[in-house]
């Protein structure tokens, strides 16, 4: 508990929480995304046990108290048991937060990144399209790409939700979901999409080493390599196989 800092304290007592019944959770073999946050604590939380809420970290969603929110501990707290998806969302949104003050703060960053009109809520509304393939493939589901949500939010808020869900399979699963051949076919169809989830996402919220790019950086797609006509040829006439060919 004494790690926890008093904004960190007075907050989770505001949620109901009694700080002296968290238990520490073992870094070791964490998600890949949790090497981005120094000093991490991962506190199970008995209070969530049998909730709808399977882990939360705290910020204050006040402008004035951004600079407070990035000196906060960096902890993030879990049920207990709850698996390293959850984990990996909740590193997702800490990054967020000691970036830019605050987790949603990535919304404005998809904007600014991808400057293209409606783009946040034109994303939303593709990956609820998408969410039955994204549960039978990876076994995403909750409740962010459900279109019920929308009846109570706004689509284009709902984006740091849906980007940390994504970067949770990624960063457990070992995948790069820009690359799926069927999104690649709706919900990364669009180069300046790929190119602006990259750079919101995991370790790209962050620095590990100074010559680390800026985070929140865009990164060109590097161009696809173009087919000498030696190659388009032999690609034609069902030479592309390989092992030898017979003469008529």
């Amino acid at each position: 508990m004494s790690a926890l800092d008093e904004d960190t304290l007075r907050m989770l007592l505001n949620e109901g929480i009694d700080p002296k019944r968290l238990k520490a959770r073992p870094i070791q073999g964490l998600p890949p995304n949790t090497a981005g946050i120094p000093n991490l604590l991962v506190k199970e939380t008995p209070e969530l046990k049998g909730s709808n809420v399977a882990g939360f970290m705290l910020s204050d969603p006040r402008i004035k108290q951004t600079e407070r929110n990035r000196g906060m501990a960096q902890a993030m707290f879990v049920e207990p048991g709850t698996s390293p998806e959850t984990v990996a969302h909740e590193a997702e949104h800490l990054m967020a937060r000691t970036q830019l003050g605050h987790p949603s703060s990535i919304n404005e960053k998809f904007s600014e990144l991808i400057n293209k009109p409606n783009a946040r809520g034109e994303f939303v509304r593709a990956a609820m399209d998408v969410a039955p393939y994204l549960k039978s493939k990876y076994g995403l589901s909750n409740a962010y790409f459900d279109p019920r949500i929308l009846k109570r939010n706004e689509a284009a808020t709902v984006l740091y939700e849906q980007l940390a869900s994504l970067a949770s399979v990624e960063q457990t699963l070992g995948v790069d979901l820009t690359k799926d051949p069927e999104l690649r076919k709706t919900l990364f169809k669009d180069k300046d999409v790929r190119e602006t989830y990259n750079a919101l996402t995991g370790l790209r919220q962050t620095r590990l080493d100074p010559r680390d790019l800026a985070p929140y950086t865009r990164v060109p797609e590097p161009k696809e390599k173009a087919q000498s006509l030696l190659e388009r040829t032999k690609k034609s006439l069902g030479f592309n196989g390989g092992g030898s060919t017979k003469l008529i």
